[in-house]
């Protein structure tokens, strides 16, 4: 209703209000992409008549998140740095642009996301399928490594961080249940929050696993990064069964995490590979960019590499692979069993988006524009075409044996993506001589 803010259709709007703040924020993304506009005003002034709204940012300065503390807010932002930093921004008279920086872009990672203490800056950091945390008090730039039990996966609680400098934060990792630590200074310790993890003595079932990180050459000689787990003493013979799991989109990337379906896949003699393709974000925005729209078909020939990576070295063969993708992983798994038919022997498609001509006509479809493109440019309807699994079937062909999983009343990828793709597969199939 406030016109001169320029707010588009897509603008999906949230306000942020901390205690001791004089001050509202408000941000909005298209729900999609994170990149949107930001503004602020005085909280004593919100629900008034013509709240004092003062733009902070729009969607050039990318802003991926933000984090309100007092008199200023802290921007996680990836505008000419791709794999991102925090600036801190005055909140009396800045803006995003040209705001002093407090967390430096890393040099062979990513931030992946930002919280407050009292008196420093926390930044979860991404390296591979791995998160660290790392404290930067005000003016260290680069900041240091805080504890952790093994690798994995590590987020801070939202509270009580901004009141203390003791942390509650999450930790999982591959071989490691979920389990809640306490952070102070140097040292962490488990906390128990009720009933978390698997009981003792089925963790002392679990079997020993090997995981491996790998980096395996695509079709352009770009290197993509792939986590492979089994069991330890699992001999590489080329008859394990295998199962290749995808995403990459929206720059949101696969981590380490525990998984009881997986460690059962693990015992029962099973090769679990874990990949993320250009895409994802796993080495940042240019990453993301680089399997996104026009680029699109990079992310499912990322995947078809895995799957070679895996039998050339001889975790599994074209008789015992599978892959899986979910949601708008389907273009993931959907193309790559596409294009390459012959090198699988299953695949899950998991409520995935199989025609992606006919998504944006969908109630969801439009939010997605942003992450796939549009029918109504040449260039990107071309690319939605060449990543649409439905339009890549093909009469004749001997697909592998495909599961297609989806809800009735899914209310962001519509069944009918799945119903027609099925049709499709067996009307091929039919006609395989």
């Amino acid at each position: 209703v406030t016109r001169r803010l320029g707010l588009q259709r897509l603008d999906m709007g949230e306000l942020l209000t901390v205690p001791g703040s004089r001050w509202v924020v408000a941000r909005t993304t298209d729900t999609t992409v994170p990149e949107g506009k930001l503004f602020v005003a005085p909280l004593a002034s919100l629900g008034r008549p013509g709240t004092p709204w003062r733009r902070l940012a729009t969607e050039a300065d990318k802003v991926v998140e933000v984090e309100l503390q007092g008199d200023a807010l802290y921007v996680m932002t990836q505008a000419g740095t791709p794999r991102r930093k925090v600036v801190k921004v005055d909140l009396a008279r800045g803006q995003v642009e040209g705001a002093p920086v407090v967390v430096a872009e890393p040099k062979d990672s990513v931030l992946e996301g930002i919280a407050l203490t009292p008196t420093a800056v926390i930044a979860s950091v991404r390296h591979g399928t791995h998160v660290t945390l790392r404290r930067h008090e005000r003016g260290d730039l680069t900041g240091r490594a805080l504890p952790v039990p093994a690798l994995g996966t590590s987020w801070v609680a939202s509270a009580p961080a901004q009141d203390s400098e003791i942390l509650l934060t999450a930790f999982s990792g591959w071989t490691e249940p979920p389990r809640w630590l306490r952070v102070e200074g140097e040292r962490f310790t488990d906390v128990k929050l009720g009933e978390q993890g698997l009981p003792i003595h089925l963790q002392q079932g679990l079997p020993e696993v090997v995981v491996t990180e790998v980096d395996v050459p695509s079709h352009d000689g770009v290197l993509v990064p792939m986590t492979i787990l089994h069991k330890k003493g699992l001999v590489l013979d080329g008859r394990n069964p295998v199962l290749l799991d995808g995403y990459a989109s929206y720059g949101s990337s696969i981590s380490a995490y525990f998984s009881t379906e997986t460690l059962a896949w693990i015992e029962r003699g099973g090769v679990a590979a874990f990949i993320n393709p250009r895409g994802s974000g796993v080495h940042g925005d240019a990453w993301h960019r680089a399997g996104f729209k026009t680029t699109k078909s990079n992310t499912w020939k990322d995947g078809i590499a895995g799957a070679k990576y895996l039998i050339a070295k001889g975790y599994g063969s074209a008789k015992t692979m599978g892959i899986t993708g979910t949601s708008a992983g389907g273009i993931f798994v959907g193309r790559a069993v596409t294009e390459a038919p012959e090198l699988f022997a299953a695949a899950i498609f998991n409520v995935g988006v199989m025609d992606a001509v006919r998504a944006e006509d969908s109630a969801n479809g439009v939010t997605n524009i942003s992450e796939f493109g549009t029918v109504k440019d040449p260039a990107e309807f071309k690319a939605l075409l060449e990543m649409s699994t439905y339009h890549a079937i093909q009469e004749g062909t001997a697909y592998p044996g495909v599961l297609l999983v989806h809800g009735l009343n899914d209310p962001r990828v519509d069944v009918w993506h799945s119903g027609k793709t099925a049709a499709a597969l067996q009307a091929a199939q039919a006609r395989v001589p």
